[in-house]
């Protein structure tokens, strides 16, 4: 099940544009999407078992403040509309043993700075295995060599739409897998990734 992680980065920097001079412009078809989410600072993000799989506010980079509104439990259907085909997503999540899921999202209102992180339960470990594979073999962008977080992972970097750049770390534990996207302009920071990756791989 392929998330689309530049367009959960790009709807976050839309969110936050009317903070940031120059940020990414959304598309009209997901301006009102993007329009609804707030930075909010001082709070904590949705309770939930999985929230210790994702960064709590204290963990992100400093400036960093949680989405509240686009943060929190989500189920197959939610997860499977990160994907480009949402009906053939939402079947391999089933295929996998689908478990449940975590997204929590952060932004700094004044810098281009966007952070998401989508953690996935699974039934087994094998379902998780198949279901990182399949994203793997078909995940766009530069490979970048990094020691390896978990039982398996993979970084990549990615530009942007309107510019900047955009990691992707997608990373295994046991029966839990994680996509965490952080993008910034000109370019994201590798360390940041690799940090709340073996932070959360920690955790799992």
């Amino acid at each position: 099940m392929i998330i689309r992680p530049w367009l959960i980065a790009l709807l976050l920097s839309g969110a936050v544009a009317g903070c940031t001079e120059g940020s990414p412009t959304v598309p009209a078809d997901q301006a009102s999407s993007a329009v609804a989410i707030t930075p909010v600072p001082g709070l904590s993000l949705p309770a939930d078992p999985l929230a210790r799989l994702v960064p709590a506010p204290d963990e992100v980079p400093a400036a960093m403040v949680p989405l509240l509104t686009a943060s929190g439990r989500r189920d197959a259907a939610a997860i499977a509309g990160f994907s480009s085909d949402a009906t053939a997503a939402a079947a391999a999540l089933a295929e996998h043993g689908f478990a449940g899921a975590y997204v929590a999202q952060y932004a700094d209102p004044s810098t281009p700075r966007v952070l998401s992180v989508v953690v996935v339960r699974f039934a087994t470990p094998e379902g998780a295995t198949a279901d990182l594979d399949s994203d793997d073999a078909v995940s766009s962008g530069e490979l970048v060599p990094a020691s390896s977080i978990g039982t398996a992972s993979q970084l990549r970097r990615q530009p942007l739409p309107g510019g900047g750049e955009l990691l992707t770390l997608r990373f295994r534990k046991g029966a839990t897998t994680w996509l965490l996207a952080y993008g910034n302009r000109p370019t994201a920071d590798v360390e940041v990734a690799l940090r709340l990756g073996r932070l959360l791989a920690g955790r799992g």
